[in-house]
């Protein structure tokens, strides 16, 4: 179930972030990224809260070098990368602790 689970997740990101993507929305890639990363982590910890935390962790790094590096900190990417986080790892316990009380 996990290796069904992290394909799942990884074929998402392929298909919404870049290869042959047919939504070009930059917050559509940051909730995307972060669903699949926050889902990937959940089944493979069995912690997802954990999992959320390091996600949005990870949004919030990458916000962090785009205001010192890149196009500026921008609230509405953090705000995706949350709801993407916790849309991931919600959908993975649900899915995981499901066939795996």
């Amino acid at each position: 179930m996990r290796f069904r689970i992290c394909i799942a997740s990884l074929v998402f990101v392929m298909f919404t972030c870049g290869c042959g993507s047919f939504v070009a929305s930059d917050k559509w890639n940051h909730f995307a990224f972060s669903a699949s990363v926050s889902s990937v982590a959940t089944v493979t910890t069995s912690e997802p809260v954990e999992s959320m935390v390091f996600t949005v962790g990870l949004g919030l790094t990458k916000e962090i070098i785009d205001s010192l590096l890149g196009s500026g900190f921008q609230v509405t990417d953090l705000v995706a990368d949350v709801v993407g986080a916790m849309t991931g790892s919600v959908a993975a316990a649900g899915i995981y602790m499901e066939e795996f009380p």
